[in-house]
């Protein structure tokens, strides 16, 4: 792991391609630690904020087939600037919204912007692991989990100073805009990746189960990421400081588990990574929802991520191999099952909660992580 961070950080290429990826969850943490006083201001229940924040997931899937089509015609470096400077222009309409209607309004764009930064990122950090001959994907995907950390963290801090909500996201936004300004030179520079199916795809028999995990799995990421600081806030009474830090602890764990995800799948093996990974999952979110202290429910949701952390780039990598099925469609299937997760968690989790109350909206995701783990034992690779 010593090695492959170290090439890293001294790659100009794979670093700049990795800050692409801090700057998207950096932004979306900030966003979501500060979910609960969006909550309090538009007066929505759990039910109307899970309608309106529907408007990220429908975003991204709608523009999806636009997106892939997008950066098959652009270079890897026009791309991600392109994507990155759209994503920092919407990202702050959201504070802006004055009922349900704008805030799943606003998402939408977002969620537009966001799934063209998404591919083309990930196209890009491809491409430089074909042409350099490096593995940075993983490394990536940790960079991505550790900007979300930093943003949840840094968002609770803010808020409890005061600072508005709209100031602070346009603030970070900026600041975002500068740092991809300062890397432009070398991202004009990255390699190109040739075309692939970037759209939606139908799993094929051979991937169901992995697909029906990544279903499963990214439900509760979805479900953590919308929900955890409300739940602190909401049933345990914590303030926006301590709230942040459930996302934030979320995220440092998922950063923690991706950068040692090689090294886990090597001593388990991959099926038995995922299982244990669902189950770790699955104790965690119990601990989070039982917990009489703010504290040990933090605790909860971080040791969740540790948990989550590596499974859904274990089934990518499971997908990529499965015999009779090509790496690209493969993994397309299991991303495509991941976006459905993404679709379904807002509201299902929300009319769960309108019901019978947050916590039981996020038991549904310990009894959907044990499924996943059940499956799982049928991985053979």
């Amino acid at each position: 792991m010593i090695k492959t961070l170290k090439t890293f950080a001294f790659h100009l290429p794979s670093l700049s391609v990795g800050l692409t990826f801090f700057t998207l969850s950096m932004l979306f943490g900030s966003w979501l630690a500060r979910l609960p006083e969006v909550q309090a201001r538009l007066m929505l229940s759990e039910g109307q904020l899970g309608l309106a924040l529907l408007g990220l997931p429908v975003g991204a899937l709608l523009m999806m087939p636009l997106a892939g089509w997008l950066s098959a015609r652009l270079s890897s470096g026009q791309a991600m600037t392109l994507s990155t400077l759209l994503f920092c222009g919407v990202f702050p309409l959201p504070a802006f919204a004055q009922g349900p209607y704008s805030l799943f309004a606003g998402l939408l764009l977002i969620g537009f912007v966001n799934s063209f930064m998404n591919i083309s990122m990930n196209a890009a950090a491809a491409a430089v692991e074909r042409h350099y001959h490096i593995a940075i994907m993983s490394v990536c995907h940790g960079m991505f989990s550790l900007g979300a950390m930093v943003g949840a963290g840094s968002s609770g801090l803010i808020a409890s100073l005061g600072v508005s909500l709209q100031v602070h996201l346009i603030t970070v936004a900026l600041l975002m805009v500068g740092l991809h300004l300062l890397l432009r030179p070398v991202i004009h520079s990255l390699p190109s990746a040739p075309a692939e199916n970037n759209g939606l795809s139908i799993p094929p028999r051979a991937l169901l189960g992995l697909a029906f995990i990544g279903f499963c799995i990214m439900i509760g990421e979805g479900a953590i990421a919308d929900w955890s600081a409300i739940f602190l806030r909401k049933e345990l009474q914590a303030g926006p400081f301590i709230a942040g830090l459930a996302y934030a602890g979320f995220s440092m764990a998922m950063a923690i588990g991706r950068f040692m995800g090689d090294g886990i799948r090597l001593q388990l093996g991959l099926g038995k990574a995922v299982t244990m990974g669902s189950l770790l999952g699955a104790a965690g979110l119990l601990l989070a929802i039982l917990a009489p202290l703010p504290v040990l429910s933090v605790l909860g949701f971080t040791i969740v991520g540790l948990g989550f952390s590596t499974v859904v780039p274990l089934l990518f990598s499971a997908a990529a191999n499965t015999p009779g099925v090509s790496a690209g469609n493969g993994i397309a299937a299991v991303a495509s099952s991941g976006v459905i997760g993404f679709l379904v968690a807002p509201p299902l989790i929300g009319l769960i909660s309108d019901h019978f109350g947050l916590a039981l909206g996020l038991g549904f995701v310990v009894v959907l992580a044990v499924l996943a783990s059940v499956t799982a034992r049928s991985i053979k690779a």
